[in-house]
């Protein structure tokens, strides 16, 4: 059994800490004054204790340590961030990952150049560094990426389960049926991107191809296939996230490369290949087309199992995140898809125990999505007392590396939102309710802008609005990331240095511009 260590301050304790004074009590009142004090000074000279403090960086290779994985069993699961810097975007996106509980590896630094060969050879050389084997799980996610806190082992446990551990096991009918999950995964976005590959009709080119998948499934009702890029806002793709088994994405690279090296981009220009983006989208439409073209679902299954596309690529290989089982992109048209989580909720915000007031509402920028989010919260906090909160269990970290049978709590805010109940399949009319694992902001080519949109997009989640109610909170989860390590992948050796030193706390002007303690 795990030897669990709670924070100095539990849920329970903060509940208990919550006390009225009465008109009479006098004595009381002040010596709860007097001890309230002490303790704010406490956490005041912590706090100050904590931002001074020098972390010295460790610069040991690491090549053979269970720190980085997200899952140290096998399937092992390794989480790689995409940077070729570190500055205040990387270390938002790799401290909203440590605050809910996931290690990450910072790939690129240094080395990653533009260049279609270079992402793609500097991701398999990584996965061979840090010894992964062909059923292990790999997460790609670019540096505009903020981790939610929502519930990644749920959506983990579904994608070990029901993606072919090896080749030999995929089976693509499975997964266009949505029994299966396909052993690569690319996350989705509303807007159509690069547009010039496709000679500015890049929205078209997905109509077309979606369109004619729609007609050979009602054509043949009994192969039950399942239309999931029906009903969203984002049927495109964003190679910003990308979840694959490791045999899997090693074997999407030679197809990649190879393509990129024969085929002629549809303006004849070749460094249009060069975006990995373009890539996962051609072959993907490519791929859905072979797919009812040459009748692949009709095969005989021993046919069907070896057919490839022109491409090399076999049906059901390839899919999109349509149903954010993992990721979302953070646009004015998601979030409209946005509504209140009634699980938590309902007692705090209806007022005499009453029904429940329609919060779901549109936003059309970010700001207005933020002050309204954090308005309701202010509203909940201010009914309940203070007091909503959640154990969250994270590894512990001594000296930067992690302590095996060992964990703490962190203290959350439950979800307040959660997409709405949707229909994401016309033909068989099924909906899910997700949120999801991280969030993707888009590369906004302007680094201040991506981060001004990560902050935006935090509030809201769990592991920031606790720390804007609750000074001790707050504390507590600075002094857990300060604590740990910064992986990072550098000339062949994936190198652990300080998380603080590298980055210091990203979150403390954004705490201090909502902080309602």
């Amino acid at each position: 059994m795990k030897k669990v260590r709670a924070t100095k301050l539990g849920i329970d304790r903060l509940k208990r800490s919550s006390i009225k004074i009465s008109k009479g009590g006098l004595r009381r009142s002040l010596l709860v004054a007097f001890i309230s004090t002490l303790f704010i000074i406490l956490c005041l000279y912590c706090n100050a204790k904590l931002t001074k403090t020098p972390h010295v960086p460790l610069e040991n290779p690491d090549k053979k340590t269970n720190d980085i994985f997200v899952r140290t069993t096998e399937p092992r699961v390794v989480i790689f961030v995409l940077s070729n810097q570190i500055d205040d975007t990387l270390c938002y996106s790799v401290g909203s990952a440590y605050l809910s509980g996931l290690p990450v590896v910072v790939i690129g630094y240094v080395e990653l150049s533009e260049g279609l060969e270079s992402k793609f050879d500097l991701t398999e050389r990584a996965i061979v560094n840090a010894d992964l084997n062909p059923n292990d799980v790999v997460i790609i996610l670019d540096s505009e990426t903020l981790f939610t806190g929502g519930d990644f082992d749920s959506f983990l446990d579904r994608f070990i389960a029901q993606s072919a551990a090896t080749s030999e096991e995929l089976d693509g009918l499975a997964v266009r049926q949505d029994f299966a999950m396909a052993p690569l995964l690319v996350g989705t976005e509303c807007g159509c991107f690069p547009k010039k590959i496709y000679h500015d009709v890049c929205a078209y080119r997905y109509k077309v191809t979606y369109d004619k998948v729609q007609r050979y499934a009602e054509a043949h009702p009994k192969l039950n296939l399942t239309l999931l890029f029906n009903l969203v806002p984002h049927p495109y793709v964003n190679s910003g996230v990308v979840v694959a088994r490791v045999w899997a994405y090693k074997e999407f690279v030679q197809k990649a490369n190879h393509f990129a090296k024969t085929r002629i981009s549809p303006l004849n220009n070749e460094k249009e290949w060069n975006l990995d983006q373009t890539i996962y989208a051609a072959l993907y439409l490519d791929l859905l087309t072979w797919e009812i073209e040459q009748d692949v679902f009709l095969m005989p299954v021993n046919e069907r199992e070896v057919a490839q596309s022109p491409h090399g690529v076999r049906a059901g290989f390839l899919e999109l995140d349509f149903a954010n089982a993992f990721s979302s992109h953070l646009s004015k048209e998601t979030n409209s898809l946005f509504e209140l989580h009634n699980e938590h909720w309902v007692k705090h915000l209806s007022p005499d125990d009453g029904p429940m007031p329609p919060y779901s509402r549109n936003f059309t920028d970010f700001i207005s999505m933020s002050q309204y989010v954090a308005g309701l919260y202010n509203q909940a906090y201010t009914v309940s007392g203070g007091a909503i909160f959640i154990n969250h269990t994270v590894p512990m970290m001594v000296n930067a590396k992690r302590v095996e049978n060992d964990v703490i709590y962190l203290i959350l805010t439950p979800p307040l939102l959660a997409l709405k109940l949707r229909p994401i399949d016309t033909m068989n009319n099924t909906i899910r309710r997700t949120f999801p694992v991280v969030i993707h902001t888009g590369n906004l080519e302007s680094r201040f802008l991506t981060l001004k949109r990560l902050k935006h997009a935090s509030v809201g989640l769990g592991w920031f609005t606790a720390m804007v109610h609750n000074s001790c909170i707050h504390f507590h989860a600075m002094e857990h990331l300060a604590s740990l390590p910064l992986f990072i992948y550098e000339r062949d050796n994936i190198i652990r240095k300080s998380y603080f030193s590298q980055c210091h706390l990203p979150f403390e002007e954004t705490i201090e511009k909502l902080g309602v303690r």
